[in-house]
């Protein structure tokens, strides 16, 4: 009967495990999200709100529309330091990322993207 309980509890974790939805991570560039406030809330209120960030740019993939940058802290979403990839709103904004390069930028939140609007 004991075994039966601990198979039937190790079962339940696992299927919790694999409902998570990885559609969310997948689109966080394998940032590491330990700590951070990403509850439901948290998104509704930053949705649609401009944020600032500074950084360097670790990686430009035009075909894409996406930077990798390595930047600081971000108060205003809660954010650490941390290296993430963000998609630009117009492509013609990749020629302002070039790799090492240090750049201070603005975002806003769409859905489950972060999307680049201003670079300087």
């Amino acid at each position: 009967m004991k075994k039966a309980y601990c198979f039937a509890a190790a079962a339940v974790l696992a299927l919790s495990v694999a409902m998570i939805p990885l559609s969310r991570a997948q689109g966080m560039g394998g940032m590491d999200m330990k700590g951070m406030d990403m509850g439901k809330d948290k998104n509704k209120k930053s949705e649609g709100k401009v944020h600032k960030g500074a950084g360097t740019v670790k990686k430009v993939d035009p075909a894409g529309g996406k930077v990798t940058i390595a930047h600081g802290p971000i108060p205003t979403m809660k954010w650490p330091a941390m290296n993430m990839t963000f998609t630009v709103k117009d492509k013609a904004l990749l020629g302002k990322f070039s790799q090492d390069k240090k750049v201070e930028f603005e975002f806003v939140e769409q859905g489950s993207n972060y999307v680049i609007t201003s670079v300087k």
